[in-house]
């Protein structure tokens, strides 16, 4: 039986669900030598890797994350820049002094770096906190009750850099299923070889029943895929039909 060729001509969720089920049959056969086996300890590992590597991704919903975070740190700094210009118009001499403090820093580079592209805004929103959270503006923060509100940003700032990195790190080590595929079926032949090999050498029933059931797995997978092709035959048959009338 040539089950390298078999599992080829499958789809990526069938092959998924034959090697574990293969693998569960093996469990459940009661033969520990065949649960230890090199051949099927390798199938485990490959099997473990391909399967995550078809799990959906989670691209849509990261991205929703990091896009929320960007635009609450926008909405932050909006709120304090807005805050510290009404502020310089301030009567109290002191809180004008501390508001034109802050805003020199928070205005460094005007409001216009949002249009600049996303690493470049990021750079930026560092820069301005890193300025802002200097000793020297501690006194300026608690005049204008802005120390938790700077805190606040300085988080954001973080949390987005976190998870758009972690975004990232997540594509660069997504695995397309296409990429292990042919190392899927090819730890399936060989399992299966060794397992028939096994049976015609140890001539038990207890490994000829192993071999067999493996055999029922590949049938149960071709059978499934064969039922999802459309049947022509009832089309042909119409076409012939009419062929013959005119």
């Amino acid at each position: 039986m040539k089950y390298k060729s078999k599992a080829n001509r499958i789809g990526i969720q069938s092959l998924a669900i034959l090697a574990l089920r293969i693998i569960d049959t093996v469990n459940k056969s009661g033969i520990e030598d065949a649960k230890v086996s090199k051949q099927f300890q390798q199938l485990e590992e490959v099997n473990s890797r391909y399967q995550i590597a078809i799990e959906p991704g989670t691209k849509k919903q990261q991205k929703e994350a990091v896009d929320a975070r960007f635009d609450e740190r926008n909405v932050l700094f909006d709120e304090i820049y807005s805050y510290l210009q009404g502020l310089l118009n301030s009567p109290d001499t002191e809180m004008k002094s501390a508001a034109n403090l802050l805003f020199e820093q928070i205005n460094m580079y005007g409001k216009s770096f949002k249009k600049l592209k996303i690493a470049d805004q990021s750079l930026c929103y560092i820069r301005i906190i890193e300025s802002l959270k200097k000793e020297d503006f501690t006194a300026a923060k608690t005049k204008t009750l802005l120390t938790e509100k700077i805190a606040t940003l300085d988080q954001v700032q973080l949390d987005y850099e976190d998870m758009y990195m972690g975004s990232g790190n997540s594509k660069s080590a997504k695995v397309a299923p296409s990429n292990i595929r042919k190392e899927m079926e090819g730890a399936i032949k060989l399992y299966i070889d060794e397992v028939h090999w096994m049976a015609n050498r140890m001539e038990t029933e207890s490994w000829t029943m192993l071999y067999k059931n493996l055999e029922q797995r590949f049938n149960e997978v071709n059978v499934s895929v064969t039922k999802q092709k459309p049947d022509n035959t009832a089309d042909e048959n119409t076409k012939a039909n009419d062929t013959v009338a005119a």
